[in-house]
């Protein structure tokens, strides 16, 4: 038998380790949840069930905010009232994907998709990245949905960048009844490129970046963003499994940002 068994665990409780690393842990200016800003929304691609959303909660719900389920696979996904009452249960907010919105638009189907949202509970993006659509009508749908859920509108291009009044588009959104403006990751950067740092400060200088959300599906695009606008800037389309490293990298627990958040801590 090893020595420390023999004698007994010399190991502290798991309650006082974990109240240990707590005091080691320095949040800064991190906000906690419920938040308006800071959020992390996650991009669930059906690579998890109802079983392994409850599971995952336990580990990363305090600090992933929405579940978007992408695309439209809302339509296909099996399960989806048991994976929706899933986040529910660990307090991650469930949200319909804006290709969803751009699909049943081109079918002029949006009236049942407004009934299905208000059946499940959910909240919604509305996009038009790909589908044209008159600028009154994107406005208008975006107010009739707000009425029952809260809607994420997103801006920008996903198979080309975009020509736009940036200030203009994103402040319409918000009034029409957006709670955030999202801004489409196509539009940021290319895909394994860098960040377009000049597009993104002018989008900061179109709106409060409290009320702008970044699409940042891969980790450069991450960390990127959060060296550039700080610990709180909002994320979108973050796969589920880099929920972790994505609050890490805000909290300076990963090597791109530890020494920027230490630096900003001791300020």
């Amino acid at each position: 038998m090893h020595e420390r068994s023999r004698r007994g665990s010399t190991h502290p409780s798991t309650g006082t380790a974990e109240r240990l690393l707590a005091e080691i842990l320095d949040r800064g200016e991190r906000t906690a949840k419920p938040r308006k800003f800071g959020i992390t929304m996650l991009l669930d691609r059906g690579e998890v069930g109802p079983g392994t959303v409850a599971d995952l909660g336990k580990v990363i719900s305090g600090f992933a905010d929405y579940a978007k389920i992408a695309w439209g696979s809302a339509m296909i996904t099996g399960a989806l009232v048991e994976k929706i009452e899933a986040y529910r249960g660990v307090g991650i907010t469930p949200t319909i994907g804006g290709t969803l919105f751009e699909y049943a638009y081109l079918r002029k189907k949006v009236p049942a998709l407004l009934e299905a949202v208000k059946e499940l509970g959910v909240h919604v993006e509305i996009s038009d990245g790909v589908v044209e659509m008159p600028r009154a009508e994107k406005l208008s749908w975006i107010g009739r949905f707000a009425k029952h859920c809260e809607v994420f509108s997103e801006v920008g291009g996903k198979l080309a960048r975009q020509s736009h009044d940036w200030k203009k588009i994103i402040a319409e959104e918000l009034d029409a009844g957006a709670e955030k403006v999202v801004i489409e990751g196509r539009e940021i950067g290319p895909v394994g490129g860098d960040l377009r740092v000049d597009f993104v400060e002018m989008i900061c200088a179109s709106a409060d970046p409290k009320n702008l959300v970044f699409e940042a599906l891969e980790r450069k695009q991450q960390w990127s963003l959060i060296k550039l606008l700080g610990t709180n800037v909002n994320l979108g389309n973050i796969p589920i499994g880099e929920a972790m490293t994505v609050e890490s990298y805000r909290l300076g627990l990963k090597d791109r940002t530890i020494l920027q958040m230490w630096e900003e801590q001791q300020k």
